[in-house]
């Protein structure tokens, strides 16, 4: 992925051989290494626990949040001179959190920003100044997965729903009712509505997803029903469509708490190059806008099609 030759593949192509390459039943992948981001040290034990968990409960997709951190891992905590963000200990959730210290919006730190010359931005600019359009409720999915993750793994901890504050909007049936509404907003992003399409193609960070290679049915294999669609290059092009598209084969879609990828400034500055910077891409990498609605409708037709046979088979 990080190359100082121009790809011969899609990064969504890369990511596709290297699912279909893995040994194990769950796969983590989407994690964008030429960002700078690292999983976070208790990452694999979180995975493996999770995938543990559910080993009898097929058809479940974990995301993983994503932070870029204005301080290099090397900072301190004031009070036991841990690496404060070396690792996601129980005293350091809340700390992390009131520092502010992180952010989810990572193309403030991107080495290369997407300018006004690059054709995807017309669309990014639209979604951003529609803040009260239709789209709003799909936007928010990702805050909303992020405050999940952040209760989930305060609750973890602390041992209550309501994590170290107790909050009453943190109890474990609103936890749930989140969960189906962000399952509903990832499905109705395939409705091929015009802001759905034009969040769905902004979206500037590629999930990070904890996956079940066995779907919610039997015999259903997750890579062969909801590959990422390699027609989509670009930092910028369509990187929800197939949580989205997981979501629409029924899939459980939640976060994996305790689990996150975080970029340093050092982390950054050491891939920002100049053959990063020269083979640099933010849009779909496809000339015509006709093709891109073409594949975009197939797609949602083929995991529509495919949902509503195995909703027929399941009556059988």
């Amino acid at each position: 992925i990080v190359d100082a030759y121009e790809p011969s593949a899609s990064r969504k192509a890369l990511l596709n051989m290297a699912t279909s390459a893995a040994p194990t039943r769950w796969v983590v992948s989407g994690i964008e290494v030429e960002r700078g981001l690292i999983l976070s040290s208790e990452a694999s034990v979180y995975a493996a626990r999770q995938a543990k968990a559910y080993s009898d409960l097929p058809g479940h997709a974990f995301v993983l949040p994503q932070f870029a951190s204005n301080r290099d891992a090397e900072d301190r905590s004031s009070y036991d001179g841990r690496l404060i963000f070396d690792s996601i200990g129980a005293e350091l959730l809340p700390s992390i959190r009131d520092l502010k210290s992180m952010t989810s919006n990572l193309a403030i730190y991107d080495c290369v920003a997407c300018s006004g010359d690059d054709a995807n931005d017309e669309d990014d600019d639209a979604v951003k100044e529609k803040p009260g359009s239709s789209s709003s409720e799909e936007r928010s999915a990702e805050q909303q997965l992020e405050d999940l993750w952040w209760d989930m793994s305060i609750a973890e901890v602390y041992g209550t729903a309501g994590g170290f504050k107790g909050d009453a909007k943190t109890s474990l049936s609103a936890m749930a009712k989140t969960h189906d509404r962000l399952e509903v907003a990832l499905i109705s992003l395939l409705d091929r509505r015009g802001d759905h399409k034009d969040y769905l193609r902004s979206f500037g960070k590629s999930p990070i997803i904890l996956v079940d290679r066995l779907g919610p049915h039997e015999q259903m294999r997750t890579i062969d029903l909801a590959p990422e669609t390699e027609e989509f290059g670009g930092r910028s092009c369509f990187n929800l469509l197939r949580l989205a598209q997981l979501a629409t084969l029924g899939y459980k879609i939640s976060v994996l708490p305790g689990a996150f990828a975080v970029s340093f400034p050092k982390s950054r500055n050491a891939l920002c190059t100049e053959a990063m910077k020269s083979h640099h891409s933010c849009g779909c990498d496809i000339e015509s806008d006709e093709v891109t609605r073409e594949v975009l409708q197939d797609e949602a037709k083929r995991v529509g099609k495919l949902a509503v046979f195995q909703t027929e088979a399941a009556m059988l």
